[in-house]
């Protein structure tokens, strides 16, 4: 009875299939051997046209939908090899000949094509004054984007109690529970400061993969090529290990993720790790907590929101809440380059993008090298600016960069200049805000400041590069929040018209008294952006913010209608100073750091970490006691040690502790007694000793030298007969703090309050106490939502919805019986539909 059915579709399957044959053939008449410039990107247009037809090159592409199998075949039958996939962006990775190209770019299945070169890493060379100073520290970056100034300040819940931790020590927001991804190079997790090998595994790197035909491969070492990586990690959130914690990094408690593009690093392998940061972010499905990744690399051009590389910006920033940054670019320029030469990376310029122009060393300038953006075009100019010139940060082994570390006098850090070193400050800022205000993601209610027909600085007619009319209404011109608190919170005074010396092209004097504003209300230009980022007030207006959306603290949004700039009104009220009764009669300060020790045995050197740490001795105290644990002994490399503490106290250059020291099990205790020559001065410690070790090359080739982890543990014991208070100012060159612990055998309740500490703070409660409702609009409460009204309306009129709803449930019963009617040739068609669609897979 059906027979005729079942032959119309077995015949319908054979002309499909036909079809198919004739669609995966390369030379099908309706593909355009010229191809469509209009599908392709600038660089590749560029290419085409002066490459010759057996020209073999790579390209990315995008197609319309996700790529099938089917694809696949017509992709190999027009002469590409299919070299890697991108699900993300429904694309991949292509390489061919120039003609295949061209014809590949007719296809009505693609969407997109892009060139696939080689990536820049904005690493500062020679010509650009690329010779390091080495006796500028990179700590002292730290101080200058006030990242010190934020771990330094207490915390004050929203009820008023001071946050402390189980130790009695006080909390502090240094972005510890949120990861940073470092996309670039890769970094050396057995560097000290990375936390990848015992004993401290998992407390820092939680993850080091490197790119390569078979995908991301985890490895210890995954920067193997330039060492880039490895330096800017250290800058996002280094531990500082190798220097007894004096050479932290801007997120100092935060996590890092290293993610290695390989030696030779492309487009596509950038675009590679995006997609694993994408997958790994997803809210919900981020079991790292990846809230940001650092970009220290890319290519110059104007903004392209057709490339895989803005499309993916886009959504890890739309849609996982991620903060995308970037490096500005090292190709410096005047801001005149409005008709051609543009010198800003293409992907910085991308709106959703966090755009980074590097400073000079203590912030007052923009360097030399760092690139200005096109004048007549805002969204090519830097979002902000961080220290770029001379920062000191973790060296690499075995790498391009590898050799200078000996000729600045340290194994374990390096100083070097570029964009790629002032942008992993701007990423570790970001993981402390996000880890104080993790409700930060896309501002719905701000767009990227952008020229169309008339510009900000030319005027009239004068607007340069990409024009996007519907800029005011396009999805992808919204920025993240971590932009916009970090741009309404940079230091610009000042820094107007402030350029290192060294760039010919830029007479650095054209910004007027009054300076240009961009959609902040804030200072804005081409050179700096809204200035020097600052951590200190970017965290108190995050976190106000956060206050305002979460007001019962139970970590949901229940207030989305606060914006950044409603937390703008109240932030610096977060800001205060207190001062904390405590009762005890003892203060603590504790550290962790490894001793290195290495024998260089073709020259003679020997080099050993950094270790020396300092603690402020307060008014009153009479004594000192540090306890000294070191692992000295490891089986798995055949090491053996001996070290010791060293403490000087009156800054004289004497080692007040040799000699008293008594040792038990792996640790040294010591008990020092303090007079009033000590008080009000820094107390210098360091370790001493000696290590060999057999066979360490086995466990790791690049730092096989005897290493000890160590901590150390101080308390100082306070004479209570008079009030006692603890404050200081942090030393220029290093961060350190004091924390109430318990008190001593000698403390009595007539002590209580006798000891107290003024710090700077964060005050919450007074923040809470500011808030105000917001108004959302529609003339009504945020209680009168639809089951109010539907309430109000059956109160109204009884009679009138009995009624309707006895026709709904007369409706909804006829059309439960209209579906139940199926004939069976209808069942007979669906089998068969889905047998076609079986075969064609």
């Amino acid at each position: 009875m059906a027979t005729p059915r079942r032959t119309l579709f077995v015949s319908a399957l054979v002309l499909q299939l036909l079809m198919v044959g004739a669609a995966a053939s390369p030379l099908a008449d309706d593909i355009n051997p010229l191809g469509d410039a209009s599908k392709m990107n600038t660089d590749l247009n560029e290419r085409l046209d002066e490459a010759s037809d057996a020209t073999v090159l790579p390209v990315i592409f995008q197609l319309v939908s996700p790529m099938t199998a089917h694809d696949e075949a017509i992709i190999e039958g027009m002469g590409l090899d299919l070299l890697g996939e991108a699900p993300l962006v429904d694309g991949g990775l292509v390489e061919g000949a120039a003609i295949d190209v061209r014809r590949f770019s007719s296809w009505e299945r693609v969407e997109y094509l892009e060139l696939d070169k080689p990536l820049d890493f904005f690493y500062l060379p020679s010509e650009w004054g690329g010779q390091p100073n080495p006796g500028i520290m990179m700590h002292e970056t730290t101080h200058v984007v006030r990242a010190t100034d934020a771990w330094d300040r207490v915390i004050v819940s929203p009820s008023g109690e001071i946050l402390r931790e189980v130790d009695l020590s006080f909390t502090e927001w240094d972005g510890d529970g949120t990861a940073i991804v470092d996309l670039y190079t890769g970094v050396d997790a057995g560097h000290p400061d990375y936390d990848y090998l015992e004993p401290w595994s998992g407390e820092k790197t939680l993850y080091s993969a490197k790119y390569g035909p078979s995908g991301w491969v985890e490895t210890r070492n995954s920067d193997t090529s330039s060492g880039h990586g490895t330096h800017v990690g250290g800058t996002i959130a280094g531990n500082g290990d190798a220097s007894a914690g004096r050479r932290a990094g801007v997120a100092k408690g935060g996590q890092l993720v290293a993610l290695g593009t390989g030696d030779g690093a492309s487009i596509f392998a950038a675009e590679q790790g995006l997609e694993w940061t994408y997958t790994h972010s997803v809210p919900g499905q981020n079991p790292y907590h990846i809230r940001v990744v650092s970009n220290s690399w890319g290519t110059n051009g104007d903004y392209d929101p057709n490339g895989v590389i803005a499309q993916l910006t886009d959504r890890l920033t739309y849609e996982n809440g991620v903060a995308v940054i970037f490096a500005a670019s090292n190709s410096g320029g005047s801001g005149a380059e409005c008709s051609g030469d543009l010198r800003t990376n293409v992907y910085a310029n991308t709106p959703s993008a966090i755009s980074v122009a590097a400073l000079t060393h203590d912030g007052t300038a923009v360097t030399s090298f760092s690139s200005r953006g096109c004048m007549n075009q805002q969204h090519t100019w830097p979002d902000v600016g961080a220290p770029g010139r001379d920062i000191w940060a973790t060296a690499p082994r075995g790498t391009a960069i590898d050799a200078s570390t000996r000729t600045q006098g340290d194994l374990y850090y390096m100083s070097i200049s570029g964009t790629s070193m002032a942008t992993p400050h701007v990423g570790g800022m970001a993981g402390i805000l996000l880890d104080v205000a993790p409700s930060l993601g896309a501002a719905d209610y701000h767009r990227d400041d952008h020229d169309f027909g008339d510009s900000l600085v030319g005027g009239d007619g004068t607007a340069a590069y990409g024009q996007f009319e519907d800029w005011n209404e396009r999805n992808n011109s919204r920025v993240h929040e971590v932009e916009l608190i970090l741009e309404l919170t940079a230091r610009y005074e000042g820094m107007e018209n402030s350029c290192e010396d060294g760039n010919a092209d830029d007479s650095c004097n054209d910004i007027p008294e009054e300076c240009y504003r961009s959609a902040t209300g804030q200072c804005h230009d081409w050179r700096i952006g809204h200035g020097l980022t600052d951590v200190d007030a970017a965290v108190a207006l995050a976190r106000t913010l956060q206050l305002m959306r979460d007001q019962d603290a139970d970590g949901i949004v229940d207030h989305p209608e606060y914006t950044v700039f409603d937390a703008f009104e109240l932030y610096e009220s977060m800001m205060t100073t207190v001062s904390i009764p405590t009762n005890t009669d003892r203060i603590r300060h504790a550290w962790k750091g490894d001793w290195n020790h290495f024998n260089n045995g073709q020259t003679g050197a020997v080099y050993y970490t950094e270790d020396s740490h300092y603690v402020w001795i307060p008014n009153g105290t009479v004594r000192l006691e540090a306890t000294f644990s070191a692992t000295e002994v490891d089986l798995d490399t055949g090491q053996a040690g001996a070290l010791q503490l060293a403490i000087d106290l009156g800054e004289d250059g004497s080692d007040d502790a040799q000699g008293q020291g008594n040792r038990l099990a792996d640790s040294w205790y010591y008990v020092l007694p303090v007079d009033e020559s000590a008080w009000g001065k820094w107390a210098h410690f360091d370790v001493s000793g000696s290590a060999v070790t057999l066979w360490g090359f086995l466990n790791d080739i690049e730092f096989f030298e005897s290493r000890v982890p160590y901590t150390v543990d101080v308390m100082l014991t306070m004479d209570l007969s008079q009030p006692v208070n603890v404050q200081f100012e942090q030393r220029p060159d290093f961060y350190t703090d004091l924390n109430p612990t318990t008190p001593s055998e000698d403390y009595d309740g007539s002590m209580d309050g006798m000891l107290t500490f003024t710090r700077p703070a964060y005050d919450q409660a007074t923040v809470v106490s500011l808030i105000q409702p917001k108004s959302t609009g529609g003339g009504t409460s945020s209680s009168d939502g639809f089951f109010s009204n539907l309430g109000g309306l059956i109160a109204d009129h009884p009679l009138a919805v009995i009624f309707s709803l006895l026709m709904l449930a007369g409706a909804a019963g006829t059309a439960g019986y209209a579906v139940r009617l199926q004939t069976e040739d209808d069942i007979e068609d669906a089998v068969l539909v889905a047998e076609i669609d079986e075969l064609k897979r």
